[in-house]
């Protein structure tokens, strides 16, 4: 049965995304899991903020610029603060499946490995993926743990199979769902057709290949039925009460 796995926690609700209560919130609604976003602070410790820069809490710093003490007491909103990597292992290791999208910093990646350890987390896929844009911080983290699982996050891209495997990740996190409109040198119809095409094709490749596809940020009703009748490992979506409905009907 495919993951459902709550983009950034729940975030239909008045809890900031990349919380912890946004975490418990995806998990009351059901969701196998959740994705959430990390990067250094400057002092080299994890913390789960999805922005290189606090501008969007009204603040100039960016987030390598605080040490972790600082902005672990920045609220997100009241009473609701930025937590650690650690934080959230503390809490929800080994108890669910956890998405780590990992932002490319300099020693970002043996900070994640050594904590991750330091945790005794279960190196399966029911239970951790590292996920990232940036296939060289996936390649390294196999040589540091060849058992933690990986998955390389690609856009509207025709080689995403050789990509994936070029960086030795178990994964590929493909975007798939209905691509906005504008901003683009083709014509819209034939982009979208495109990207269907493309990504449908490597969702084939993938199962013949024995890798995991875990399509991103899957939120309409069209896109998430299709991604439980091609039977993925996971989607990671916005609309976690929705998959949940769509997936209950499917199965």
């Amino acid at each position: 049965m495919t993951f459902i796995i709550a983009h950034r926690g729940f975030r239909k609700t008045s809890e900031p995304d990349n919380s912890i209560q946004a975490f418990q919130t995806a998990i009351k609604a059901n969701a196998d899991g959740f994705e959430f976003d990390v990067q250094l602070s400057s002092d080299g410790h994890l913390v789960c903020f999805h922005d290189a820069t606090l501008a969007k809490l009204g603040r100039s710093e960016r987030i390598d610029d605080l040490k972790l003490g600082d902005l672990t007491e920045i609220e997100l909103s009241e009473g609701i603060t930025i937590p650690s990597l650690e934080d959230i292992l503390e809490k929800f290791g080994n108890k669910i499946l956890m998405n780590i999208e990992l932002k490319p910093q300099k020693n970002g990646v043996k900070e994640l490995v050594r904590v991750i350890q330091q945790y005794d987390i279960n190196n399966t896929p029911e239970n951790i993926i590292i996920s990232s844009f940036h296939g060289e911080a996936l390649q390294e983290i196999k040589e540091l743990n060849p058992e933690l699982p990986t998955g390389l996050l690609v856009g509207f891209a025709r080689n995403q199979i050789p990509l994936t495997q070029k960086f030795n990740c178990d994964a590929i996190h493909p975007f798939y769902d209905k691509i906005p409109g504008g901003g683009t040198k083709i014509p819209y119809w034939l982009s979208t057709r495109l990207h269907k095409y493309y990504t449908h094709k490597s969702f084939k490749e993938a199962r013949n290949k024995g890798i995991l596809v875990n399509p991103y940020t899957v939120n309409t009703e069209q896109y998430l039925l299709s991604c439980f009748k091609k039977k993925v490992y996971g989607v990671i979506t916005d609309e976690v009460n929705r998959a949940f409905q769509i997936r209950q009907n499917f199965y």
